[in-house]
């Protein structure tokens, strides 16, 4: 089985679908938009089962779409067969850019104090009564990703004030703070991928197409306009955090979400403006909110 990427590659996530037609879908609509164009797709299929017949249709719409199949990861033995049986490349999804040691985890002083700047967050928020009221009201509309309006994201804040009872919750939340930290001066570009077992902080933009894992945090410096999973082994209170948020896939811990359909803002004009935005999980789907809004 080979591994690595391919030049002009462009990473599609299927790994959360669960039938065939879900897989088309989700490919389908990644597909149009403009940044996935003329580009070498690399699938990640997990586990779903597919057939030489579906492969071929699934081979035909990335054609269709002015694309190329590069080659596929799955979990799936009959996929696996199916693929072998019709010549498409299999391969497993390695990094890359090599992970460094972490004998020193902590990135600059300097690059710590201008994250905290930008980042960092005001923990003397007070709990209002209608915050449950609000994120109820929210929560029926953040199955894609949703980029809330200034009045929902204030109140949203108040939420962590509430969550902070349990000992175990209060650990998972400050897990990231006791992991390693991988630091990269870099745009990671369409087709890259890069997996840390612990935090990532990226000085630059994730292109559409790329993709970055961890099992802690998400730190981007930059237009995080790609695939971004925080918590990679099951933490679902990892925080993605970037100066504009605009990905095609997100995922924290288990929880997973998407651009939205009628959302299609593949490029965003480089701004000295940005307001920093986080996303974080509640109850099952992603919430992205403003920092430091001002306004």
């Amino acid at each position: 089985m080979d591994k690595g990427y391919i030049e002009n590659g462009f990473i599609v996530d299927l790994t959360t679908a669960k039938r065939t037609s879900e897989v088309i879908y989700e490919l389908s609509r990644v597909l149009d938009m403009p940044e996935a164009k003329e580009k070498h797709i690399c699938l990640k299929l997990g586990s779903v089962p597919l057939s030489q017949a579906e492969l071929t249709s699934i081979k035909a719409l990335v054609e269709l779409m002015e694309s190329q199949l590069a080659f596929i990861s799955t979990s799936s033995e009959e996929t696996l067969e199916s693929a072998t049986a019709l010549d498409i490349k299999i391969s497993e999804f390695t990094n890359e850019i090599e992970a460094p040691d972490f004998d020193n985890s902590e990135p600059a002083p300097e690059v710590s104090e201008a994250l905290d700047n930008i980042f960092g967050e005001d923990s003397s928020v007070e709990t209002s009564n209608d915050v449950e009221t609000v994120r109820e009201s929210v929560d029926k509309e953040i199955s894609p990703i949703v980029h809330h309006n200034e009045e929902i994201a204030e109140k949203v804040e108040a939420l962590e004030v509430k969550e902070d009872k349990n000992g175990e919750v209060v650990a998972m939340k400050n897990a990231a703070e006791s992991l390693p930290t991988l630091y990269l001066r870099k745009t990671i570009r369409s087709g890259q991928s890069i997996s840390s077992d612990g935090n990532i902080i990226v000085i630059g933009d994730v292109n559409p197409g790329a993709e970055i894992i961890a099992k802690g945090d998400i730190t981007v410096w930059g237009i995080l306009g790609g695939i971004a999973h925080a918590g990679s082994d099951g933490n679902n209170y990892a925080r993605i955090r970037a100066l504009k948020l605009n990905p095609v896939q997100i995922r924290i811990g288990e929880v997973f979400a998407r651009r939205p359909d009628t959302v299609n803002l593949p490029y965003i004009q480089k701004s000295c403006e940005y307001v920093p935005e986080e996303a974080f999980t509640y109850k099952g789907s992603i919430v992205i909110r403003k920092l430091h809004d001002e306004n």
